[in-house]
C-alpha cells in the first residue's frame, strides 16, 4: 500500500514529492500477502501438530478407556486441542483479516469444547448426547475449516488419521466400553447363581440382551453386532422350545434343543469377543480388573 503525504498549495511539497519519486524513496505499507502467508503457515503448523499428536494418542485409546474411563480419555485430548487454539490466537493475521481470523478461532474453540464434552459424556439412550455434541463440533469445525482455507491455512481442513481419530472410531470405543460393562454385570450375576437356577440364568441373559439391543452400534461393526445378537436371541428361543419339550415329556427333543441353544450361544460369544478385540480392547467383557 502506498502512503502519500497530504496535498499542499505550496510548491515546496510538490518539489519534495518530485525529488522523492526521482530518488525512488516513496514509502510503501506492509506486504499484506506476505503477512497472510506467514499467518497461514503458523496456523497450518498448529493444525498439523495437533493432528499428529491426536493420531499418536488415539492409538492407545481403548486401553485408556478400559483402565481409566471415557472421561480420562477426553482429558488427555483436551490439552492437545488447547495448544492448537493458543497457537492460533498468538498468530498475527494480516491487515484486513483480523475479523475473519477471530471468527475462525472462535469456531475452533466451539468445536473443541463440544468434542471434549462428547467424549466425556456418559453412555445413555443410544448415546444420543454424544452424537448431538459431535454434530455440533463437526458443524463448527467445518465452518472454521472453510475460513482457514479461505485465508490460506488449508492444512487445517485435513482430518487426523487412524482408527480412533474419526467419529465412528470414537463411537466404536464408546460402544465397546458400554457393552463390556454390561457383559461384566451379567457375568457377576451368573457368578452369584447356583447351577440349578436355570430360570434366573435365563432372566439375567434376557435382561443383558435387552440392554445390548438398546445400544447404538457403530457403523463399521453394526452388521456383526446385529449378527451375534440375533444368534443370542435364537439361542434363547431354542431354550424356550427345550423347556416346552421337556414339559410335554419329549426328552430327546428337549436335549437336542439345548444343544442347539448352547451352540448358538457359543457362536454369539465368539463373535462378540472378536468385535471387542478388533475395536482394540484387551479385557473386553472380562470381570478381571487391570
Amino acid at each position: 500500500m502506498l502512503f502519500v503525504s497530504g496535498c499542499s498549495l505550496g510548491g515546496g511539497d510538490d518539489e519534495a514529492q518530485d525529488a522523492g519519486e526521482e530518488s525512488g524513496a516513496a514509502e510503501t505499507g506492509p506486504d499484506v500477502e506476505a503477512l497472510r502467508a506467514a499467518w497461514a503457515e503458523e496456523v497450518s503448523a498448529a493444525c498439523t501438530e495437533r493432528n499428529e499428536q491426536i493420531e499418536t494418542l488415539a492409538q492407545g485409546l481403548p486401553g485408556v478407556v478400559e483402565k481409566e474411563g471415557l472421561a480420562a480419555a477426553a482429558a488427555q485430548l483436551e490439552p492437545i486441542d488447547q495448544a492448537m487454539l493458543d497457537r492460533m490466537n498468538e498468530a498475527e493475521p494480516a491487515p484486513g483479516d483480523e475479523v475473519r481470523a477471530e471468527e475462525m478461532a472462535g469456531l475452533y474453540q466451539e468445536a473443541v469444547q463440544a468434542g471434549t464434552q462428547a467424549l466425556g459424556a456418559k453412555y445413555v439412550k443410544r448415546d444420543r448426547g454424544f452424537y448431538a455434541l459431535i454434530r455440533q463440533s463437526e458443524d463448527a469445525r467445518e465452518q472454521a475449516d472453510a475460513i482457514a482455507t479461505e485465508l490460506g491455512a488449508e492444512d487445517c481442513a485435513v482430518e487426523a488419521a487412524g482408527p480412533y481419530a474419526t467419529v465412528d472410531g470414537f463411537a466404536a470405543v464408546r460402544w465397546g466400553d458400554r457393552a463390556s460393562k454390561l457383559c461384566q454385570k451379567r457375568d457377576r450375576t451368573f457368578a452369584r447363581l447356583r447351577p440349578t437356577d436355570t430360570a434366573r440364568f435365563e432372566a439375567a441373559t434376557r435382561r443383558w440382551l435387552r440392554e445390548m439391543r438398546a445400544l447404538r452400534p457403530p457403523k463399521r461393526y453394526a452388521r456383526r453386532i446385529d449378527r451375534f445378537l440375533d444368534q443370542q436371541v435364537a439361542s434363547e428361543r431354542a431354550i424356550d422350545a427345550a423347556d416346552a419339550a421337556f414339559a410335554r415329556g419329549d426328552i430327546a427333543a428337549g436335549e437336542a434343543l439345548v444343544d442347539t441353544s448352547n451352540r448358538l450361544s457359543r457362536r454369539s460369544s465368539e463373535l462378540m469377543y472378536q468385535v471387542g478385540v478388533e475395536i482394540g480392547f484387551q479385557k473386553f467383557c472380562s470381570t478381571r480388573r487391570a
